[in-house]
């Protein structure tokens, strides 16, 4: 079997493509992510990958979504893409809510819903990769996440003005009509980043807790 490292994203380390699948080291959380991958396909959503079972060498075999993976942030979706990645959420979220895996939660969260783990064709997300951090949560810590990555929401993006405005355009294709409690739920997001990432990386997340919190009550008046 010929195998292809896969590149793009921000890909776990030893990512292979073998025919139409992918083959991935097995993570902590592989067990949750594997039976929420058999939910997901047992709903009939579709844009994600299919867990078909483990290789000889422990791997996770998955089947291969067609498409390009964004290797960084991005500060100027279109609103069309904005609006397609929130309608994407919204569709994984329900596909999850109610089911075991969430438990008492409202769904099962991503965690991660970065564009750098949603497989684009042409400018359109059209599945989501990469279910390793997935856990029971609300619905508003996976779109707090999404917002902040999805906008580049803090220093490398627009200002506030244009910042409210797509960000209204994300909130209202997904659906979240009670938004009281987004920005707080953004900032926790950051701040939990903030607490993991190694010291490299540090000083931007800082710089993007600090400009939310700078822009707070600008963003609390206007994501209304």
């Amino acid at each position: 079997m010929i195998e292809t490292p896969l590149h793009g994203g921000r890909i776990t380390e030893g990512v292979v493509c073998i025919g139409d699948t992918v083959r991935r080291p097995c993570g902590q959380n592989a067990d949750f992510a594997h039976a929420l991958l058999d939910d997901l396909a047992s709903a009939g959503f579709r844009a994600a990958p299919r867990f078909l079972g483990t290789d000889e060498k422990g791997r996770e075999i998955l089947s291969f979504m067609r498409g390009d993976v964004p290797a960084d942030l991005r500060p100027d979706y279109p609103d069309e893409t904005l609006a397609a990645a929130a309608r994407l959420i919204r569709a994984f979220h329900d596909a999850t809510a109610g089911s075991a895996l969430a438990g008492r939660e409202e769904v099962v969260c991503h965690n991660d819903l970065s564009p750098c783990n949603v497989v684009f064709e042409g400018a359109k997300p059209v599945g989501l990769i990469d279910f390793d951090a997935a856990a029971p949560g609300p619905r508003l810590r996976d779109v707090a996440y999404a917002l902040f990555l999805w906008l580049n929401l803090g220093t490398d993006g627009p200002g506030p003005t244009e910042q409210l405005r797509r960000a209204r355009v994300f909130l209202d294709a997904y659906g979240l009509h009670d938004r009281s409690g987004v920005v707080d739920a953004i900032v926790d997001v950051q701040r939990e980043g903030l607490a993991r990432v190694k010291p490299d990386a540090s000083e931007w997340w800082r710089a993007q807790v600090e400009w939310v919190e700078a822009h707070r009550d600008e963003l609390e008046a206007g994501f209304q």
